[in-house]
């Protein structure tokens, strides 16, 4: 399946003017027209740069709202980083909302185990980060898959009907700490629907032809049969 882009290359630049020490005088939420501006413009650039996909599961993003500013190291455990643009990239909702559940599992999995509730420690850094230290750009620095410094193919393969599979450790943990192969019925899901809202029998097969690039073909059968018995049973 075509995934877009490897990495994130060339990496986006502040706005004239603004700098990350000017941005960390603010909140990630403030509203101040510097924080606001650089939200706009880097979601702008990043979508170009990431072709409309998501930076962990590489599907379309076709809503702009549901588009969302991820940060890849959690800005509440490192909020020197939280402007900080290779920290930053576009992902789905879906993406977003697993991660950040895994994050908290995992954070208070460590701190049990450290038998320390302020302990500070993410699944995705290979390293204990500092205070102070600058943002890692080093590959083996990172345990999930880095849409910076890594290639994603070296890590992570899609096949038709969102089925991921992983060719190292680092694409390992990243496809189970995002459920990624959850995708697949929910990417069903909402074929299903789109195909519901095609009036007649012709326009839904002509649909559903159109879907053989990003389905395997034995599941799109298996929803246009849904859909027609549906369709058979509301008659009846």
């Amino acid at each position: 399946m075509n995934i877009g882009f490897e990495r994130i290359n060339p990496v986006p630049l502040y706005l004239a003017g603004t700098t990350q020490a000017l941005l960390n005088a603010y909140t990630w939420t403030s509203k101040a027209r510097i924080v606001t501006d650089f939200k706009t413009e880097l979601k702008r650039n990043l979508r170009t740069c990431q072709f409309g996909r998501c930076c962990f599961c590489r599907r379309l993003l076709y809503d702009d709202y549901a588009a969302q500013l991820e940060h890849f190291v959690d800005k509440d455990s490192y909020p020197e980083h939280r402007f900080e643009i290779r920290n930053l990239a576009v992902s789905c909702g879906t993406c977003n909302v697993k991660k950040n559940g895994y994050f908290s599992k995992w954070m208070a999995g460590y701190r049990r185990l450290t038998n320390n509730p302020n302990a500070i420690r993410i699944p995705v850094f290979s390293i204990q980060l500092n205070s102070g230290a600058q943002f890692p750009t080093n590959s083996a620095d990172f345990r999930w898959v880095n849409p910076y410094v890594h290639n994603y193919s070296d890590h992570i393969a899609i096949a038709r009907g969102w089925v991921f599979t992983w060719h190292s450790p680092t694409g390992r943990r990243t496809v189970r700490g995002l459920r990624l192969n959850d995708l697949a019925e929910v990417e069903l899901r909402a074929l299903k629907e789109k195909l519901e809202m095609r009036g007649g029998m012709l326009s839904m097969l002509v649909a559903s032809m159109s879907e053989l690039e990003v389905h395997r073909a034995r599941d799109i059968a298996r929803v246009v049969a849904k859909v027609i018995t549906r369709r058979r049973n509301a008659r009846n």
